[in-house]
């Protein structure tokens, strides 16, 4: 019975280091984490002035400080503000989702009203995407291995604005292949399978490859089948095969007449042709990351 006196204790003392934590959280400015912390309980039926007085506040005075902060920065005129402005949209449209829930009561006390930001949202994502694939398209361009290195902040924060931007994949490609000192070159077939090709064969792909498909024909490249992972930092190109198909043998005579002189001779020549078509797709693999597939 003593130990089961000790629950009551126990629970209000992680109450009120909750309270204290939270407060702390509040008077360090740290409002959104406020709204994280007492947003879910409101929700479930908290009617804690405290807690709903702490919400409405940190919700006004974050919104505040971010529209604020977003009027300054569409007056400076900078293309390079915008994926600043997007991320504060989203905070404001977080913090608006947040709050969908408590009781109509509840939002009429704190001054709620819906946030409509979707217009905003995607004006200020188009801006941020376009300048930052522009950005980086200028860092890799300069071919410099430092600036592609720098490029990858913004291949990254592009991943986060938007991960199904169509210049998302080419961008990585392109960085990576920059920064790589050494490249693993391996084919793979049906089932990812690792698969060798004959000499004369391989050959003949890399060569096509080299001639403008794949952009590191300087580089250090490693045919390696099997694409074990080695100690050294290697980026690694797969060629990944999905279909070959050939082509019946096909027996091709030509009939002419050659002339030397006075005399006539009727040559018939022998040709056997067959095709061979191949279908697959490129990957681009950093670090054990699969940056995307190119058909080809």
């Amino acid at each position: 019975m003593r130990y089961l006196r000790l629950i009551p204790i126990l629970l209000l003392g992680a109450m009120l280091t909750a309270c204290n934590t939270t407060k702390k959280l509040y008077e360090a400015q740290e409002y959104d984490q406020v709204i994280q912390r007492l947003a879910p309980d409101i929700c479930q039926g908290d009617r804690n002035a405290k807690h709903i007085n702490m919400v409405a506040a940190s919700y006004h005075k974050a919104n505040q400080a971010d529209h604020e902060r977003i009027q300054a920065l569409k007056a400076s005129g900078q293309p390079d503000v915008w994926p600043e402005i997007y991320f504060r949209y989203c905070s404001m449209k977080g913090r608006d989702e947040a709050l969908k829930c408590f009781p109509n009561k509840v939002k009429q006390g704190m001054n709620y009203v819906k946030l409509d930001l979707d217009d905003d949202l995607t004006a200020a994502r188009n801006h941020a995407e376009a300048f930052l694939v522009a950005k980086a398209n200028q860092l890799l361009n300069s071919g410099s291995k430092a600036d592609a290195e720098e490029a990858d902040k913004y291949i990254e924060q592009l991943a986060r604005t938007n991960p199904d931007n169509s210049s998302l994949m080419n961008l990585r490609k392109k960085q990576m292949l920059i920064t790589s000192e050494d490249i693993v070159f391996g084919y793979r077939g049906y089932g990812n399978l690792p698969m060798s090709l004959r000499h004369e064969f391989e050959d003949c792909v890399f060569r096509n490859f080299e001639e403008g498909e794949l952009p590191y024909a300087n580089k250090g490249t490693t045919v390696n089948h099997d694409m074990r992972p080695s100690q050294a930092r290697r980026e690694q190109v797969r060629v990944v095969i999905d279909d070959i198909k050939a082509s019946p043998n096909r027996l091709d005579e030509v009939t002419f007449k050659e002339t030397k002189g006075d005399r006539t001779v009727e040559v018939t020549d022998h040709s056997q042709n067959k095709n061979v078509t191949v279908s697959g797709s490129i990957q681009y693999i950093d670090c054990g990351k699969v940056y995307g597939f190119v058909p080809f």
